[in-house]
């Protein structure tokens, strides 16, 4: 029993951890959101502590020493530690709303408590300080906690509880629930979709199912039609069109890898399951699109898909973003370095926005059709470079790791799936907001934290003594 707790809970609590907000969204306001994370963090760090994965002929002693030396050790560790600082800083920097001067009879933008420190919107700030501290942990326990199995369990379970949320939140917009009806109305206009965490949990579910046959859990191949059958269907019912080709291209680039690794480490039985369990789980969401049908959304995706490339994008999408993308760089432009303040946007767009630009956008517009253009113009360049960092490091890893790998054994799939996933998002921010989402953030970083972990260790040649020896009397 404490061989499989120390394997796989961990695993569970992480996985519980990156996937929380898809459950609570539909019904949970932001605030009680970050609570719940808050709170699951504390656990999923109680575990990382207690309950490691352990190697071979390793005491759970020797294991905890090995992983908090090796977190303490970690510069990307201290450097989300100072990304929580950060945010929390901004969420307490509040203030930044609509102000009106009396003596001039204008409105205007005001500053937060503190100018010189990044601010945000009464609460804005919350959420994605909760988010960053989640995001601290879920990075640490995926780089130095897990083991190859619980890396593979991380990846099953994540992605079997996205699916079972996609399901639940459909039938909740079936049956009428406000917030599941809303994700549902999710035109290219809107800017964020849940879909396309969706999107993200389908590749990590195609990138487990190798490892399901290679670890033998043959008895869990029905909860894997739940994983990738429950994410595709998410993935269809809560994004745009654009965004489930976007996806769909992906998942068949993570297929290639999964049935190929399969096929030449496993067997070519094990590659030919690999592709049943897909058609078979392709059986989920177009049971579920025939169950909990709507025929404005399922004709609006189907004839968008069908028109090829140009019918992918509304008529008004072109001219929207470039309004959009025009209002973000005023913004921007008054605050270079720290932004507007998060949450900032829909208050820019009533001060930059033209008269006759109004009649594109749609009402309330919460944020420019280019994430990047977003994040500079809320954030501003420090707040750009923040995230840049974090990424940067989780980079250096993989590559670093990669450089080294060659040769050696490991399980391509996980070291493929993080590269993709961030190329899908990256592909993304260019015509939405949706990688700025919590559960999108903690998806990926989680998958990058894998995918460099998942590769072996760079490990120098060392010398025998009787080499140094031999080298020394050749020497003389």
């Amino acid at each position: 029993m404490q061989k499989f707790i120390s394997k796989y809970a961990l695993a569970a609590h992480l996985a519980l951890l990156a996937v929380a907000p898809l459950f609570l969204f539909p019904y949970c306001t932001p605030s009680s959101i970050a609570t719940v994370e808050l709170y699951l963090t504390l656990f999923a760090a109680v575990w990382i502590v207690c309950e490691p994965s352990r190697r071979s002929g390793e005491t759970m002693h020797a294991a905890r020493t090995r992983v908090l030396s090796s977190i303490v050790g970690d510069a990307l560790f201290w450097i989300m530690a100072v990304v929580s600082l950060i945010a929390a800083l901004r969420w307490a920097n509040c203030g930044v709303a609509m102000a009106f001067d009396l003596e001039s009879e204008t409105w205007s933008i005001s500053l937060p408590r503190l100018a010189f420190i990044p601010g945000s919107v009464d609460g804005a700030g919350y959420l994605p300080f909760a988010v960053s501290v989640a995001g601290m942990i879920l990075v640490a326990g995926c780089r130095h906690a897990l083991g190859k199995s619980a890396r593979i369990c991380f990846l099953f379970t994540s992605s079997s509880l996205a699916g079972l949320s996609a399901i639940a939140t459909a039938v909740l917009a079936y049956c009428g629930c406000p917030g599941a009806v809303v994700a549902t109305k999710c035109s290219m206009l809107t800017a964020s979709f849940v879909g396309s965490t969706f999107g993200l949990y389908l590749l990590a579910s195609v990138a487990a199912l190798p490892g399901i046959f290679e670890m033998r859990w043959n008895k869990l191949l029905v909860l894997f039609s739940l994983s990738i059958g429950g994410t595709a269907t998410g993935l269809y019912f809560f994004a745009p069109a654009p965004v489930v080709a976007l996806y769909a291209a992906a998942a068949a680039l993570i297929m290639v890898c999964s049935t190929g690794y399969a096929g030449f480490v496993l067997s070519g039985n094990e590659a030919f399951k690999c592709v049943a369990a897909v058609i078979i789980a392709a059986l989920i969401p177009v049971l579920c699109v025939m169950w909990f049908s709507n025929a404005e959304i399922d004709s609006a995706r189907l004839d968008a898909i069908g028109a090829g490339i140009e019918g992918l994008f509304p008529e008004r999408f072109v001219q929207a973003r470039d309004i959009l993308s025009s209002v973000a760089a005023k913004a921007w432009e008054g605050n270079s370095w720290l932004g507007t303040g998060l949450g900032s946007f829909p208050l820019d767009v009533r001060f930059h926005a033209a008269a006759e630009d109004w009649s594109t956008l749609v009402p309330g517009q919460a944020a420019a059709l280019n994430g990047w253009w977003t994040l500079l113009a809320e954030r501003g360049i420090i707040g750009a470079m923040v995230l840049a960092v974090v990424l940067a490091f989780l980079l250096w890893s993989f590559i670093i790791r990669l450089a080294g790998a060659f040769g050696r054994s490991c399980f391509v799939p996980a070291c493929v799936l993080g590269p993709v996933a961030l190329l899908a998002l990256i592909a993304e921010t260019f015509i939405d907001n949706s990688f700025l989402r919590p559960e999108a953030l903690m998806a990926a970083a989680a998958f990058l934290a894998l995918a460099s972990a998942s590769l072996p260790q760079w490990r120098q040649r060392k010398e025998s003594q009787a080499e140094k020896d031999g080298i020394r009397k050749k020497g003389c």
